[in-house]
Parts: C-alpha cells; structure tokens; sequence
C-alpha cells in the first residue's frame, strides 16, 4: 500500500499494513509441513523438541497478536510476528536436517581440461566452424 501512495490514515490500513507477513508465515508453514513430512531420515527425540518448541512459539506469537488487537498495545504486533518467525525457522531447520545429506544443486558434469583449448570441438560444432 505504501508503494502505491497510500498512506496508513485509516485504521483499516494500519491493521493490513501491520499483518501484511501473515501470508509469508502461511507460506513457510506449509513449506515446513512438507520438508518435516518428506524428509528421508526419521527426526530423533531432540529434533522433536525443537519443532515442538517452534511450534510452541509460534503459538505464542500468534496469541500475542489476538493479545494485541483485541485488548492491548498495537506495537505488540510486531514483537508477535517475530516470534511466529523464530518459531518457524526452528521447524525449517529440523525439516532441513532430516533431508538426505548430499545434494547436488547444478547437476553439471566433468569438463576435462585440454592443453590446446583451440583443438576442442563443442557438440554441435563442424570441424568448418573451429577456424573462426
């Protein structure tokens, strides 16, 4: 809203401006949800805890924003958010550890290293096209 030139005048556009990150929050819960359900190895009593712990906290960042809406100071909000973030970070890196150990990003292959770099012929390539 600010982009567009609105301003926060009305209370309807502090209120969206303030929970605009709740859709982020959405999104990397359901991006933890799937990481802690597909990952190849099974989490040990520590990783549970630290994800209940996240989720814990989560849950107290959400009840600090009800908190804050419904009864108490507005600048709470924020402090709620952050916490919903800490506590979903948590989640992703037990998702994150529970994945297989290695993993190759590019997939990119060998490239044996010639002394001339002019005799090399790329695929595709007719012999006519090397002079050039």
């Amino acid at each position: 809203m600010v982009v567009y030139g609105l301003s926060e005048s009305t209370p309807a556009q502090q209120v969206a401006l303030e929970l605009s990150a709740l859709p982020l929050s959405v999104s990397l819960a359901a991006g933890d949800v799937i990481l802690l359900t597909t990952g190849s190895r099974q989490p040990g009593p520590r990783a549970r805890m630290v994800v209940a712990g996240g989720a814990a906290i989560s849950l107290l960042g959400l009840l600090l924003m009800v908190f804050a809406y419904v009864t108490g100071p507005r600048g709470m909000v924020h402090l709620g958010q952050f916490l919903v973030f800490v506590g979903l970070l948590l989640a992703l890196l037990v998702g994150m550890g529970m994945q297989r150990g290695r993993t190759e990003w590019f997939h990119l292959q060998e490239v044996e290293d010639d002394d001339d770099p002019d005799a090399a012929v790329l695929p595709g390539m007719v012999e006519s096209e090397q002079t050039l």
